[in-house]
């Protein structure tokens, strides 16, 4: 007697591969407890150690979430444990065959890759035991995908999971964030970027200027900020730099924003129709400048530039009770052009402060690059509350 699971079978690099679905609390119950990864040792096959805040936040995404998803798993079983039978009427030249995975009972799969998700499962699980438990009888009623390899190798195993590694490619935080609408603050800055009022980001609520497609705009772009850019210069607006991880961002942003959206959203409306009026920024907006040539002459495409700006404005408004208006109408005070030579070159080395508000904390005086650290955009946002609020 043995334990049945319907699936497809295939093949990859000539292993025999079942793709098939188990519930996840059998399938919590039918894996083993993952080894740490030790290449020296007896046991040649492991796991990466586990990162507590990851399975955390998909143990709260399972609870939370009711149409939720997951990628496959990838378990490994024994060749004297594990087989894979076809149907009869499967024609041999066909790449894939419908069957019958049969598992001895009592044998565990390794985890190959998903030893996190398998881990939240067992997380919630446990935090919910009663019969009737609605987040229980969601999971005892969903299917988690399953990729069963039948294989004896352990180092193939730890081989696989680096080559899944490898050839996974995250797609850019704009492209993920954009097509997020669970999160409010997504929601909302999709809707401004098409308000017709903000000329900055398009005309007509085209949204013509904001990338979605890469994290930062080429240098010869038309688009000025990257939505990656356009949401986290917003939300910093909004909350501040008291969150140090994405993590807690997130919560305390949309929380912000749930709690009382109107006020978010005009406040955001105040923040990027001032900005539109920044003499750089208008005169891309009425095409007597290109992206390009902002993006060439001031400092004004730069992310670190745009979040110090929030941050300043988040001071003024919430230290000295200045209202946004009033705040972003004091940056046309702040020349935020790169320094030239007399000879009109850019100026790369031997700058100071004199050269640019920015020298000494957002740009490197040696250099003239942009230094990418948060410690740096956060001093340059100093700098520009001093100027705020302290014009001149």
């Amino acid at each position: 007697m043995k334990l049945q699971l319907a699936g497809i079978g295939y093949k990859q690099g000539g292993r025999q591969m079942v793709v098939t679905a188990m519930n996840p609390i059998a399938l919590v119950k039918t894996v083993a407890e993952p080894d740490q990864w030790n290449p020296v040792g007896s046991q040649p096959h492991g796991n990466r150690p586990q990162n507590k805040q990851h399975r955390k936040g998909i143990a709260d995404y399972l609870e939370t979430v009711e149409h939720f998803v997951l990628s496959a798993v990838v378990l490994y079983a024994k060749q004297s444990e594990a087989r894979f039978v076809p149907d009869r009427d499967w024609n041999e030249d066909e790449e894939r065959a419908p069957g019958i995975l049969y598992l001895d009972y009592g044998a565990n799969f390794d985890v190959g890759d998903g030893q996190h998700r398998i881990g939240a499962y067992s997380d919630v699980m446990r935090a919910h035991i009663e019969d009737g438990d609605p987040v229980r009888e969601r999971l005892h009623a969903s299917g988690q995908p399953v990729v069963v390899v039948i294989d004896d190798n352990p180092l193939n195993r730890a081989q696989d999971f680096t080559d899944l590694q490898r050839n996974a490619k995250l797609p850019p935080a704009s492209i993920g964030l954009s097509m997020d609408r669970r999160q409010p603050v997504n929601r909302l800055l999709i809707s401004l970027v098409q308000e017709p009022r903000l000329k900055i980001f398009g005309d007509d609520g085209s949204a013509s200027r904001v990338e979605f497609l890469k994290d930062s705009p080429g240098k010869l772009s038309a688009k000025l900020f990257s939505f990656k850019t356009v949401r986290y210069t917003s939300g910093t607006a909004l909350i501040g730099v008291s969150q140090r991880s994405s993590a807690s961002w997130d919560k305390w942003v949309n929380s912000y924003v749930e709690e009382d959206l109107h006020s978010a959203r005009e406040d955001l409306i105040a923040l990027w129709a001032g900005l539109a009026n920044l003499r750089p920024y208008a005169e891309v907006i009425n095409a007597s400048r290109s992206a390009a040539q902002l993006r060439s002459d001031t400092y004004l495409a730069s992310a670190g530039v745009l979040y110090a700006i929030a941050y300043a404005i988040y001071m003024a408004r919430h230290d000295h009770k200045l209202p946004i208006t009033h705040a972003v109408e004091a940056l046309t005070a702040i020349d935020f052009k790169r320094p030239r030579t007399v000879g009109g070159e850019l100026k790369t080395s031997g700058l100071t402060p004199e050269d640019s508000l920015f020298v000494g904390n957002l740009v490197d005086p040696t250099s003239g690059k942009i230094a990418a650290g948060r410690a740096a955009w956060e001093a340059a946002g100093e700098a520009i509350r001093a100027r705020i609020v302290k014009p001149g």
